[in-house]
């Protein structure tokens, strides 16, 4: 690892969550390339991006995360046989059903950092 992406990390630690998200999405797929296994990478849609919400609660955060998938994100694979990934942005983390070749993204649940769930039930 390069001596400049040690110095942020150790700086990382004095950040905000919100900074701090925004450091690794940025500095993630500089790394996750050379690993073989996608568990986590940075996905970005095009403006043809389809998101859509399963509960009508999470209808409001709709529009957020879509912006987040247009703009670019870390997302973390939570199950391969599902689908279901973890969407870091800079203020929520959104519980996804997602399949980034066709750009559908269906939002499960979300929550800040400051607040992450004991739970998902799904």
């Amino acid at each position: 690892m390069s001596t400049e992406v040690m110095e942020v990390i150790t700086a990382a630690k004095h950040l905000t969550p919100a900074e701090q998200r925004e450091v690794l999405a940025r500095l993630w797929p500089l790394v996750a390339g050379g690993s073989g296994r996608e568990v986590w990478m940075s996905v970005r849609f095009s403006g043809a991006a389809r998101v859509i919400a399963y509960a009508p609660e999470q209808e409001v955060y709709v529009e957020a995360l879509g912006d987040l998938l247009r703009h670019g994100a870390l997302a973390r694979l939570e199950n391969e046989a599902d689908g279901t990934y973890e969407v870091y942005g800079p203020d929520r983390t959104y519980y996804v059903t997602m399949t980034p070749a066709r750009e559908f993204a269906a939002l499960l649940s979300s929550w800040t950092p400051n607040q992450p769930p004991r739970e998902a039930n799904l």
